[in-house]
């Protein structure tokens, strides 16, 4: 679905039932009424990190929110339900718009937020909003893995290690990921001996260090849930990258032979390693970016992993270097 085209459909539809609506840089309408206030938001592609980020800015102003998208898949439905977050799929919308044109529901009549007509309740909205108080939620186009701990969450894990927070940025780093294949057959005096594998990892583009990781989510598109963000280049050239990747590729299979064999009347055993060579191994290689967010506290600079949230560094710090 178009977004604008949507967002001018909604407008029509709250204007329809007697409500005053206005854009906004907190959400993409606002429609108020009397005392209520409804914040709503499209979302091509939800996730738990925009529904939180977005509930959040609900639950500031003391008001109601309505989240919607062509589709809602099970997990997100779900979080955005405990979030307290009205949903509009397709249907739901096709529907509101069939019961505005078709003049079903009184003028002032409150519009159903579900399948189920839902009371809003009174609340009092401040007269000015503090829009300098939040930071935009923006979207850029970067391969990455999504960022599912927003800022909130990371400034909590940090406080734990290193006290209250001084600064945060979201660091984008910067890394070769690969996949990779192979299944060859090698011989060894008179035995044949079978090597294959598959898997996928990637080489660090900073320090060019080798890790087998396999990513569940990439995407192209990146949720920001922050303004202070640094994407960093690579330093690690990508066929610098590639050789580095087939060494460790190597080394991580190789396979021990034992051979026992009749020489005369004795009998030799003989150990041999085996593995694949550079040239047996299909690979693929792309760049990617892993969400890091960097939190420096009274003494000491953490690393957090955006992703899945684990600490990944923790370094003592002065004004003048990081040591």
């Amino acid at each position: 679905m178009n977004k604008q085209g949507v967002v001018d459909i909604v407008r029509n539809i709250f204007t329809h039932y007697g409500y005053i609506t206005n854009s906004s840089d907190i959400c993409d309408l606002i429609a108020e009424k009397d005392t209520e206030r409804l914040l709503i938001k499209f979302e091509n592609d939800p996730n738990l990190n925009s529904i939180r980020y977005f509930s959040s800015i609900v639950r500031r102003y003391r008001s109601k929110g309505i989240l919607i998208s062509e589709f809602f898949g099970d997990k997100t439905r779900t979080a955005a339900l405990d979030e307290g977050l009205a949903l509009w799929d397709r249907g739901e919308l096709e529907s509101q718009i069939g019961r505005s044109v078709l003049g079903g529901m009184e003028l002032g009549e409150k519009i159903p937020l579900k399948e189920k007509k839902i009371e809003i309740p009174v609340v009092e909205i401040p007269a000015e909003v503090p829009k300098q108080e939040y930071e935009k939620t923006i979207r850029i186009l970067l391969r990455s893995i999504p960022v599912n701990i927003g800022k909130s969450d990371a400034l909590s894990i940090a406080e734990a290690k290193v006290g209250s927070a001084k600064s945060q940025t979201l660091k984008f780093i910067p890394v070769w990921h690969y996949s990779y294949s192979f299944n060859i057959q090698k011989k060894f005096k008179s035995k044949a001996v079978e090597l294959s594998g598959d898997g996928e990892g990637y080489i660090h583009a900073i320090t060019g260090e080798n890790s087998f990781i396999k990513f569940k989510e990439i995407q192209d598109n990146t949720f920001i849930p922050t303004q202070n963000y640094e994407i960093r280049q690579p330093l690690v050239q990508k066929k610098d990258a590639v050789n580095k990747a087939l060494n460790s590729i190597s080394r991580e299979h190789l396979k021990e032979v034992r051979l026992n064999e009749m020489i005369g009347d004795t009998i030799v055993f003989q150990n041999k390693i085996i593995s694949p060579e550079p040239e047996n191994i299909n690979l693929t290689m792309d760049l990617l970016h892993i969400p890091v967010w960097e939190i420096k506290g009274r003494r000491e600079i953490i690393e957090i992993n955006g992703y899945d949230g684990h600490i990944m560094a923790v370094n003592l710090y002065n004004d003048a270097e990081i040591i």
